[in-house]
């Protein structure tokens, strides 16, 4: 008896289609997931060949994306309801907001009273002025009589460089000075995600599940920048710890 599955006999497949065994074989999922997500209208229906149905590149995006949003947490009937808000409103603020693209990126501030920052800073002399600065690079906030740290880092930061002997003044202005730093290398890897990512995204019009991988790509490019960054900087200060031992050995010689 000749069956109409997707999966008998049919044309020849074009480069990139997949019968739905194939299909479902390279997500790691049964035939049956991926008919039931087509069901549930998550997932298109195959391209009909005759009687066979292919599936391509969209129809695999699609399904990374269900599996990326079940992984944070989110039920078929929320997942229906990204991809459709997204196809209605095409709105990217609205996607990403249903979950941080990357939190453990995100900054955690942190909130002290004026005595629990002043503790934070025990022996170490820390002027009014001193603090009006880092309000005024935005280290901090002042919130009634509290601080608010913009950066929960920089509650240990500012006092740890301030016990190797690094005057206060000092720490604020080299801030200061990096951020022009880092905003330079910020923005090369803004270019880059702009260039390889984002317009490529919406030279193909936007689609749903590659909005959802595209908020997890963000977090994934920052992460390896920080990678990378780091790992450079370590390389400078082995170079330069390096030389300042060849100068202590050079004065040693010399005298």
């Amino acid at each position: 008896m000749t069956t109409t599955d997707e999966s008998s006999a049919g044309p020849p497949a074009q480069p990139g289609d997949q019968t739905i065994d194939e299909l479902a074989a390279e997500a790691g999922i049964p035939v049956s997931t991926v008919r039931m997500y087509q069901n549930k209208k998550l997932l298109s229906p195959p391209e009909r060949r005759g009687r066979v149905g292919y599936y391509g590149d969209h129809h695999r995006s699609r399904l990374r994306a269900i599996a990326s949003l079940q992984e944070r947490g989110f039920s078929l009937a929320a997942i229906r309801e990204v991809f459709e808000s997204w196809e209605a409103g095409r709105t990217v603020r609205g996607l990403i907001n249903l979950r941080e693209v990357a939190p453990s990126l995100a900054r955690q501030p942190l909130r002290l009273t004026m005595p629990e920052l002043l503790e934070r800073f025990a022996d170490i002399e820390l002027h009014q002025a001193d603090i009006v600065r880092a309000v005024e690079l935005g280290m901090i906030e002042l919130d009634g009589t509290d601080v608010v740290v913009r950066n929960a880092a920089f509650a240990d930061i500012g006092p740890t460089a301030a016990r190797l002997g690094i005057p206060i003044g000092t720490i604020l202005d080299s801030y200061g000075a990096l951020g022009a730093d880092l905003d330079q290398i910020a923005e090369r890897f803004r270019t880059l995600f702009e260039t390889h990512l984002w317009d490529p995204f919406v030279a193909d019009g936007m689609p749903a599940d590659r909005a959802v991988s595209l908020t997890d790509d963000v977090g994934q490019l920052a992460e390896l920048a920080t990678a990378v960054v780091t790992a450079e900087l370590t390389d400078r200060f082995a170079e330069f710890a390096a030389m300042y031992v060849e100068r202590a050995n050079s004065s040693d010689a010399a005298t």
